[in-house]
C-alpha cells in the first residue's frame, strides 16, 4: 500500500462534505417549529479520516485525518468547499446557485513514478446551479457545474438517496450518483498530451465519460449535539477515463469516518 501525503491532502473537499451531509436537521425543526429553524444558523466543527484507492497508475491508497466543517442559515449553506447561494423553492424543490472548489481534483508528477513528466493538473473553483426533489420516496438532486481552471470542463450530476430511521439516533442513507464529465474535463483530468508521452505512456485525447458512485451513509446521533458519521461507497469511472494510460483501476472504493459537533 502507497501512502501519500499529498494526495490525503486533496481529501480534504471530501470529508468535509461528508460530515456536512450525513447530518439531519435538528432543532427548532424536531419541536414542530420549521419556519422558526429555516430562520436560524446552524453549525458544525469535527474531525474526519479517510482512505481511498487514487484511479491513477502508481499512486496507490490516500490516507487522510481532515476537519469537518459545515454551516447554514436561511441564505446560504457551505459543506466543505462547496457554498450555496439558496434561491426560491418551489414546494418540495429546492435551487441554488453553487460555487466549488475542488481540491480533491488532479495530481502533481511527484505523486507517482508513473507520472514523472506530466504536467500538474491543478484542481480549482467550479460554478453552476443545483436542485433538490424532496419527494416522499427520496431526494433527487441535479447538479451542474462548470470549472473556471484550465479544463473549461462541465460536470452533470444526478443523485438519488433516501434516509432510513433505524431508531430516533441511528439512521442509514445509501445513495447513487450518475456523473456526466465532458470531453474537456476528462482530457484536462485523464489524457496525455504529445509532449508528455513516451513509450510506456501513450499520448491519449480524452473523451466524454459517465461515472457511477454508490454507497451508504450512516449517522449516529451520540448526543443532541454530537454524530459519528461512516461513508463507504465506491466510484467507478467510465470507459472515457479507464481508456486512460494513466488509469491503473476502474473503481475507487472509500471508507470515510467522522465525529462532528453540531452547534445551535
Amino acid at each position: 500500500m502507497l501512502l501519500s501525503r499529498a494526495n490525503s491532502r486533496r481529501w480534504l473537499a471530501v470529508m468535509m462534505i461528508t460530515g456536512a451531509g450525513a447530518l439531519p436537521a435538528h432543532g427548532a425543526e424536531e419541536n414542530g417549529d420549521p419556519s422558526a429553524s429555516q430562520d436560524a444558523s446552524h453549525w458544525g466543527l469535527g474531525l474526519g479520516g479517510s482512505v481511498k484507492r487514487s484511479p491513477y497508475r502508481g499512486v496507490g491508497t490516500d490516507l487522510g485525518v481532515l476537519p469537518l466543517l459545515n454551516y447554514e442559515n436561511r441564505y446560504l449553506r457551505f459543506f466543505g468547499t462547496t457554498l450555496d447561494a439558496k434561491l426560491p423553492a418551489a414546494g418540495p424543490v429546492d435551487f441554488s446557485l453553487r460555487a466549488q472548489y475542488r481540491l480533491g481534483d488532479g495530481y502533481k508528477a511527484s505523486d507517482a513514478d508513473y507520472l514523472d513528466g506530466m504536467a500538474e493538473r491543478k484542481g480549482g473553483l467550479a460554478l453552476g446551479l443545483a436542485t433538490t426533489w424532496h419527494s416522499p420516496f427520496a431526494d433527487v438532486s441535479l447538479e451542474w457545474l462548470r470549472a473556471t481552471n484550465d479544463s473549461k470542463g462541465n460536470r452533470v450530476t444526478v443523485a438519488v438517496e433516501r434516509t432510513f430511521d433505524y431508531d430516533s439516533d441511528l439512521h442509514f442513507t445509501p445513495y447513487i450518483e450518475v456523473q456526466r464529465a465532458d470531453r474537456k474535463d476528462v482530457d484536462y483530468y485523464f489524457g496525455v498530451k504529445d509532449s508528455e508521452s513516451r513509450p510506456d505512456r501513450p499520448a491519449y485525447d480524452g473523451k466524454a465519460s459517465t461515472n457511477v458512485n454508490g454507497g451508504v451513509r450512516m449517522d449516529y446521533a451520540l448526543t443532541r449535539h454530537q454524530h459519528l458519521l461512516l461513508d463507504v461507497g465506491v466510484r467507478y469511472w467510465g470507459s472515457g477515463v479507464t481508456d486512460s494510460p494513466l488509469v491503473e483501476h476502474d473503481a475507487s472504493p472509500s471508507l470515510r469516518l467522522g465525529y462532528i459537533y453540531r452547534f445551535e
